[in-house]
């Protein structure tokens, strides 16, 4: 008898606790309104974020295309730079290779006095 009463009991209890997981009403309290407020919020941040991320890819954009502009001139300068550093060696190298009287003559023919201090 006492086995079929504690088989009696375990029974009962769990019938009740199967009635109270079905039947009763879960009187779970979440504040729904205040999480979908933070979530607008986030929205919003989220919505402001993707406005100034394409105003930084545009102004980007801009840049590596003044960049690009500035590196094509800066090539160009260096081409000249180096054109005039070869000429200017060029015509070195012409001035080395002249003999005295025609260093001499050159000169004479550049600075050309027509009132010579000595006549």
């Amino acid at each position: 008898m006492n086995k079929t009463l504690i088989q009696y009991v375990i029974i009962a209890i769990a019938a009740i606790v199967l009635y109270r997981m079905i039947f009763a009403p879960t009187d779970i309290k979440t504040d729904v309104s205040r999480y979908e407020s933070q979530i607008l919020a986030l929205e919003s941040k989220i919505d402001s974020l993707h406005a100034k991320n394409t105003t930084l890819e545009v102004q980007a954009d801009s840049l590596v295309m003044e960049v690009a502009k500035y590196d094509r001139k800066i090539k160009n300068l260096n081409t000249r730079i180096y054109a005039i550093k070869k000429e200017t060696q060029k015509q070195l190298d012409a001035v080395n290779l002249y003999s005295n009287d025609k260093l001499e003559q050159f000169f004479t023919d550049r600075y050309r006095y027509y009132k010579d201090s000595i006549n």
